[in-house]
């Protein structure tokens, strides 16, 4: 195998793609959200939410103490994939882009009172 059989790096247009698709998905665009309960937290009377892609999962938890009128020493944890509790300076749309099944379904988030998963 000569050295002009190894392939070239990709052209620009090629390495702007994958720019362009991130450009018409921006962070600022709204994304559903479904939170779950998990355990003994109530649930929420509306479960689907659309919120802004720039927001960090602190906004979700800051949200969920009002929605449930919670007590400020009350802590609640987020959950993605019934795995993981995200560090709360991620975005949502980071969180949907990786673990939504596609671009277009809701990220789904779990929430408890105590640590469910993780």
């Amino acid at each position: 195998m000569s050295s002009t059989d190894i392939p070239e790096s990709p052209s620009p247009q090629q390495q702007q793609q994958p720019e362009q698709q991130s450009a018409t998905t921006p962070t600022s665009s709204k994304i559903t959200l479904l939170l779950k309960p998990v355990g003994d937290v109530p649930q929420l009377k509306t479960q689907k939410f659309a919120a802004e892609g720039s927001r960090n999962v602190q906004w979700v938890i800051s949200f969920l103490q009002k929605a449930l009128k919670l007590d400020p020493s009350e802590s609640i944890y987020i959950f993605v994939s019934q795995s993981f509790a995200p560090s709360p300076d991620h975005t949502l749309s980071n969180l949907h882009q990786c673990f939504s099944a596609s671009p277009t379904s809701n990220l789904v988030l779990h929430y408890a009172k105590t640590c469910a998963w993780g």
